[in-house]
């Protein structure tokens, strides 16, 4: 079922045997008042790859109201599913409140990434959103192995402070559960770090000052996860 202003494109297969899906706003992004909800439920053996059309181009609202995202998804035993959406691009005085949260049954498996530009940078607008908050936690068995919270607020923080952004654009995180557990782990110094917490689960942390650079440095860090966690083969994405 689906409503507007989300849509989901009829997913299809690629070489892999993964089913892609995406979700498509077609409207001019998501607008101050809006409450976008996004369920998901893979069944047993299923491979879902879930992507976004393009950006999450974060409005502004006349009122300061909040746009609201919840996104909540269930695997089964022996499921697999992906979220790698596209950029989230908050606008001068824009207000975003997003949750995910993931379900594991035990043995299956999830990996998902969340990249952020500090606002539309080219166009003079770098942190003058008003707000950007985050949280995604991920459940396996009916324990949490993974709870990440983002909360920006660009009046009230330094947030060009070391450790945060420390003068960069572009910054993301990553989260992958079940599977095998790594031999190795991706890294890039002073771009990019990743670790294994003590539930199992593979973190990963990036920023840089160019967009197509974190995207690159992502892409190449999200394959060896899946290489190691999964032994998946290459996604091979079509547009």
């Amino acid at each position: 079922m689906q409503k507007a202003p989300l849509m989901v494109i009829r997913p299809f297969a690629l070489p892999c045997g993964t089913l892609m899906a995406f979700i498509v706003n077609p409207t001019g992004g998501v607008l101050g008042g809006d409450h976008a909800e996004v369920r998901v439920s893979v069944g047993p053996g299923a491979r879902v790859l879930l992507l976004t059309q393009s950006a999450t181009r974060i409005q502004p609202s006349q009122v300061d109201a909040d746009a609201v995202q919840d996104l909540h998804f269930t695997v089964a035993a022996g499921g697999r599913l992906e979220y790698y959406p596209e950029r989230n691009i908050p606008f001068a005085g824009s207000r975003f409140l997003q949750t995910i949260r993931a379900e594991l049954e035990a043995g299956a498996e999830f990996g998902m990434t969340e990249t952020l530009a500090a606002g539309r940078v080219a166009m003079g607008e770098r942190l003058m959103f008003g707000r950007y908050r985050s949280q995604v936690e991920v459940w396996q068995a009916g324990r949490r192995v993974y709870l990440d919270r983002v909360d920006l607020q660009p009046t009230t923080q330094h947030l060009d402070a070391p450790g945060l952004l420390g003068g960069r654009a572009y910054s993301a995180t990553g989260v992958w559960a079940g599977g095998q557990s790594p031999q190795t782990l991706p890294a890039a110094p002073g771009m990019l770090a990743s670790g294994r917490n003590a539930a199992g689960a593979v973190w990963l942390r990036s920023a840089a000052h160019s967009g197509p650079d974190l995207d690159a440095a992502l892409g190449q860090a999200r394959e060896a996860l899946r290489r190691e966690l999964f032994g998946a083969t290459p996604l091979q994405i079509r547009r």
